[in-house]
C-alpha cells in the first residue's frame, strides 16, 4: 500500500511541476524561440530589400502580382487583372493605392487609418527581432488549440498603436496565424491570416510561402532577398 501511495505521490508531483514549467514559460522565452526557430536575429537583420513574385487566388481566380520593398523605406505591390492595374504604395509617411475594381482609376492616397495599418509592414526584418527597440510591447495571453495543436498567444502592439496576436506553435514556434483588427469603409473587422508552408531561404531565414486571408489565398513562388530595388517605385503622387 505504502508504494502504491509513493507511486501516485510521485505522479502529483510530476503533474504538478509540468503543470508548473508550462505556466513559468515566459514571453521572452517564447520570442526568443521563434526568432531562432526562423533563422536568428542575424540572419533577419542582414535583410534590406524583398521581392517576391506569385498569385493571388479568390474563387478559383489565380491573379500574379509582384511585391518589391525596401526596409523601413518603401514597399509596392503591382497586379493586373483584365487589363486593368492594380497598385499599392506605402511608405513611412504616405500610401497610396490604386484598384480599378474598386472604383479607384489611378493612384490615390490612403487615409490616416488606412495608413497606419500599413505602415509597420514595412520592416522587413520580422517584427519579433529587437521588438524594444522598434517601440512595441508584448503580451503573453497564455495557450490555446486549434486542430489538435497547441499554440502560444502573443499580442504585440506596435508604436503605431496596432496590434496583432500572434498563434505560434508550441513544439515549431513558427506562426501558424495572425488576428488583428482592421479599419475597412469606417467599420472596423477582425483579419485572421493563417502562414502556411515554410520554407528557407538561402540566406538562412524560415517564412511562408502561403498565406490565407479568410479566403483569400496569397502564394508566393519566388522570394529574392537584398536585390537592387530603386526607390522611385514608391513614389505616389
Amino acid at each position: 500500500m505504502k508504494s502504491l501511495f509513493s507511486k501516485l505521490s510521485l505522479l502529483t508531483l510530476v503533474i504538478a511541476l509540468t503543470a508548473f514549467n508550462g505556466f513559468a514559460q515566459t514571453v521572452d522565452d517564447v520570442i526568443a524561440k521563434h526568432v531562432a526557430a526562423t533563422g536568428g536575429e542575424e540572419k533577419w537583420k542582414q535583410i534590406n530589400s524583398m521581392k517576391i513574385e506569385g498569385y493571388i487566388e479568390v474563387q478559383g481566380i489565380q491573379i500574379p502580382f509582384t511585391q518589391q520593398a525596401v526596409h523601413n523605406t518603401g514597399w509596392r505591390i503591382d497586379a493586373e487583372f483584365q487589363g486593368m492595374q492594380i497598385i499599392q504604395i506605402v511608405t513611412p509617411t504616405k500610401s497610396w493605392s490604386q484598384n480599378p475594381f474598386g472604383g479607384k482609376t489611378e493612384l490615390e492616397p490612403a487615409s490616416e487609418d488606412e495608413h497606419k495599418q500599413q505602415v509597420d509592414e514595412l520592416d522587413l526584418q520580422n517584427e519579433f527581432v529587437d521588438w524594444k527597440a522598434k517601440g512595441s510591447s508584448v503580451e503573453l495571453l497564455g495557450k490555446d488549440e486549434e486542430d489538435g495543436n497547441e499554440y502560444f498567444k502573443v499580442r504585440l502592439t506596435t508604436k503605431h498603436q496596432n496590434q496583432t496576436v500572434y498563434y505560434i506553435d508550441v513544439k515549431t514556434y513558427l506562426i501558424y496565424k495572425s488576428v488583428s483588427t482592421s479599419k475597412m469603409q469606417g467599420q472596423e473587422m477582425e483579419v485572421t491570416t493563417k502562414l502556411l508552408d515554410y520554407k528557407e531561404l538561402p540566406i538562412g531565414v524560415k517564412v511562408p510561402h502561403k498565406t490565407d486571408q479568410m479566403g483569400q489565398v496569397l502564394v508566393f513562388e519566388k522570394i529574392d532577398l537584398n536585390a537592387t530595388i530603386d526607390t522611385k517605385l514608391f513614389a505616389g503622387k
